[in-house]
């Protein structure tokens, strides 16, 4: 079936362009969602001014998906999940939860396809979910999903931090580097001491060498007067 595109459909055609696609695509989905109309005479002869909204229709989008990109970005939204006695959700926080949350919180739609889950959100915590939108705006926001046992108890979401760790072990490491030159160094002083010694003990024996002895023959002479 030869239809023409009314908006942008990724993957399949851009507002104004006149396609051949198959019948169960365009009567169950182009066609009832308003994507695009059938390329009668009558549509064709509106080809021009249908590209022309097309191209009206996109700068708008593009528009409503920046501002939304500013709005959302580094927003907190917060879920809560039952667990089990491991700790972990019966099932995962998936992009459909996320953009209806987002629906709840801020009268704002999103496709679920836009949303990027890096981890699947399977325990309590504190998530970072990219989005991105099809006219190449992008932005994060957090996801804080706490828990509740069997007995109702919330079990707050907490954030792992693993910079943190990463910080912790380059000290202990710069630590040990540390130590290990002074160490080095040390061991470096350690024998310009023996030489120091050395010296002295070298200028001791020619201070005694130096010193003039009086033969055994003079002191026998001394003492007989």
């Amino acid at each position: 079936m030869k239809v023409i595109f009314v908006k942008d459909v990724p993957g399949s055609g851009n507002a104004g362009e006149v396609k051949e696609v198959k019948n169960g695509y365009a009567r169950n989905y182009l066609l009832p969602q308003n994507f695009a109309l059938l390329a009668s005479h009558d549509n064709l002869q509106r080809l021009s001014s249908i590209k022309k909204a097309g191209d009206e229709l996109r700068i708008k989008e593009e528009q409503d998906q920046n501002e939304l990109s500013n709005l959302l970005n580094d927003m907190v939204f917060e879920l809560s999940e039952k667990v089990n006695s491991s700790g972990k959700f019966y099932g995962s926080v998936n992009q459909s939860m996320i953009s209806e949350k987002i629906e709840t919180d801020t009268e704002r739609s999103l496709d679920r396809r836009f949303f990027h889950i890096e981890n699947t959100i399977e325990e309590p915590g504190i998530y970072t979910v990219g989005i991105r939108f099809p006219r190449g705006a992008e932005c994060s926001i957090k996801i804080k999903v706490s828990g509740v046992d069997i007995q109702g108890n919330i079990i707050e979401a907490q954030e792992i931090v693993e910079e943190v760790v990463e910080d912790d072990s380059e000290t202990e490491n710069l630590d040990e580097v540390t130590k290990t030159v002074i160490d080095e160094t040390e061991n470096q002083e350690a024998p310009e001491n023996s030489i120091e010694d050395a010296e002295i003990d070298t200028t001791t024996e020619v201070d005694a060498e130096e010193s003039p002895s009086i033969p055994e023959s003079e002191h026998k002479e001394e003492n007989n007067q």
